[in-house]
């Protein structure tokens, strides 16, 4: 029932219903491809954080896992408000010293994900060549700002989909 009953009566959205539908579909699909992607984004950012916390001694390590995951979801501020806990533990634990140790550790993680893990995971999932996953992510924040970026990837397969259909069999 509930919206499918657009394209089955006599309506006069029927044959927007009929237009619509398929390309809605795709791009919800697309978006959920994309949540995927995030959360194993997310788990291995994790991971990697987990282990530097731990070589570095950090205390508090699965609280701060936790926040790491949790901040795993939002583009560049989760970054910095999972960092901050991380450096003020360092402080307390091991003084000043040990900020540089854990801003390197945070930012070789980041790297790695922002260059090899997202590009590659999202390629996987979407199949959309790395490189394009990139460029996706770097149009996407200079036109639409850091907000856009959840939404970068799918929805630049879906125009890519849109624009360049598969060829009929």
């Amino acid at each position: 029932a509930g919206v499918r009953r657009l394209g089955e009566r006599p309506s006069l959205l029927r044959s927007v219903y009929h237009e619509l539908e398929p390309r809605v579909s795709q791009l919800g699909r697309l978006v959920g491809k994309s949540l995927e992607a995030q959360l194993l984004i997310a788990m291995w950012n994790t991971l990697l954080t987990t282990l530097g916390c731990v070589a570095l001694g950090l205390s508090g390590t699965p609280i701060l896992a936790v926040l790491v995951f949790v901040c795993s979801f939002v583009p560049l501020v989760g970054v910095i408000v999972s960092t901050l806990p991380m450096l003020i533990v360092a402080v307390s634990d091991y003084g000043i010293s040990k900020i540089f140790q854990v801003l390197m550790m945070v930012l070789g993680v980041h790297l790695f994900e922002a260059y090899v893990l997202n590009p590659h995971i999202y390629a996987s999932k979407l199949h959309l060549h790395p490189i394009l996953v990139l460029v996706a992510l770097y149009v996407s924040e200079h036109i639409a700002g850091v907000g856009s970026l959840f939404l970068a990837v799918p929805v630049a397969v879906f125009i890519l989909n849109v624009l360049l259909p598969d060829p009929p069999p």
